[in-house]
């Protein structure tokens, strides 16, 4: 345990130990150690959002208009790219050193002995946060899987799966029928469900049935409908008493609308009032680091676009925003990607989604045991077709030296994109500034 007056550091550095297993799945250490601290539910009304891609978005959408229309927010949602500080969030703020170092205390002190993984260590903390500022609503981010994810320690009035693929296969399954039962676990007997796609997984229709759950579906029960111009969309979905409701002319926001429509669907069954104007002014400015952020190189000024997609969903909806992003810009020119991933990830399918979007790779890794090396994913990508005889892929030793190589052997037209994990678009998001 660190000395009294430890910094953040020393005490991220602390929890790290404390459980031989980064991560280690199961409720029960985390229900008994939240008994100890009198911890139930954070906030009078919860929001648990769970989803193989779109759950960081879904929690910014719900932050944002829950913000606007006047309500105390409280959010917890991992991982984070620049600082741990960025997973507990009090009315859209970061909290601060010491209050998230007393929470962390104050868990450690509770859990008498038993041993917590990092992630246990951080939503207990994120609970006692959220809890002892008295939010109105507590929008928490599910971190891996949901069935048995400390987050679902706590029982939610409204549950969101914004999307089921695959990923996380060693802990989830292989097949979206597996990793559906996983995310269903966020559900609760009576409760709506938000499903965020238009076809729900057997697996999903099945525990809503067996719960008498609610089952909100995107294409069914609410809709996204998009000018032509793709200057602004319209929102259909249904109010509490199944009441429909017709958002026309909303702004296009710096996120998914799929995402954004299913936050929007889900706040719209609380027990709260939001009116559109909340949603317009929301919108308007609506962001989330490291999703399809664009921001401007330190050095050279280089368009740098963030994307922390690591899956081949992801990297699919990656390169539709890519394809539209050239199209609204007429004078743009190539895009250089630089690409570390983990070595547990579908590789060969996440350079297939985006190769006919990228013109030159930059491959590197991350230093962390699980990334896999540089000249691993050179040889996904030879065997997918990408030629490196042609200068096409270039390899490094680091995501710094692949960034700066990147930056430096492009023109001014051009945009670096970094992607690949949360990870690799920490390593080098520093070096960038808001244009």
């Amino acid at each position: 345990m660190p000395a009294k007056g430890g910094s953040l550091e020393s005490w991220l550095q602390y929890i790290s130990s404390v459980h031989p297993r980064e991560i280690e799945l199961g409720l029960e250490r985390s229900q008994r150690v939240a008994a100890n601290l009198s911890l139930g539910r954070p906030a009078p009304l919860v929001v648990t959002v769970a989803g193989t891609n779109g759950k960081g978005s879904c929690v910014a959408t719900m932050e944002a208009i829950l913000q606007e229309a006047g309500y105390k927010t409280g959010c917890y949602t991992s991982p984070h790219i620049h600082v741990f500080n960025e997973r507990i969030r009090i009315n859209a703020t970061n909290v601060t050193d010491e209050p998230l170092i007393s929470a962390l205390s104050a868990v450690d002190e509770a859990r008498e002995g038993e041993t917590l993984s990092y992630f246990e260590f951080a939503t207990l903390a994120g609970l006692y946060l959220l809890r002892d500022n008295n939010v109105d609503v507590a929008v928490l981010e599910v971190g891996l899987g949901g069935r048995l994810d400390a987050v679902n320690i706590v029982d939610a009035d409204v549950a969101v799966i914004s999307s089921i693929g695959i990923d996380h296969t060693d802990w989830l399954g292989n097949d979206i029928e597996s990793i559906a039962v996983e995310k269903a676990g966020i559900m609760r007997p009576k409760i709506p469900t938000i499903f965020g796609g238009e076809h729900p997984p057997n697996a999903i229709i099945k525990r809503a049935q067996e719960l008498g759950s609610p089952l909100i579906i995107s294409g069914q029960n609410f809709h996204v409908e998009q000018n032509v111009a793709n200057t602004s969309w319209r929102w259909r979905g249904q109010d509490r008493q199944a009441e429909p409701i017709n958002w026309p002319d909303l702004p296009i926001p710096g996120l998914m609308l799929d995402n954004v429509a299913a936050s929007i669907q889900a706040l719209k069954l609380l027990p709260i009032s939001i009116e559109i104007e909340a949603v317009v002014a929301a919108l308007a400015g609506l962001a989330l680091a490291g999703r399809f952020d664009k921001r401007r190189d330190l050095g050279n000024g280089r368009t740098v676009i963030f994307d922390v997609a690591h899956n081949p969903d992801a990297m699919r909806q990656l390169a539709i925003r890519l394809h539209s992003y050239k199209a609204q810009n007429q004078g743009a020119g190539r895009i250089a990607a630089v690409l570390a991933v983990m070595a547990d990830k579908d590789v060969p399918g996440m350079i297939t989604a985006l190769e006919y979007c990228v013109d030159i790779w930059y491959i590197a890794q991350v230093d962390e045991a699980r990334s896999m090396a540089a000249c691993e994913v050179a040889q996904s990508m030879k065997n997918v077709g990408i030629a490196s005889d042609q200068g096409l892929i270039l390899q490094f030793d680091s995501v710094e030296s692949a960034y700066r190589a990147a930056c430096d052997q492009t023109e001014a037209e051009d945009a670096v994109l970094v992607t690949g994990s949360f990870l690799t678009v920490a390593a080098v998001y520093g070096l960038t500034e808001q244009p």
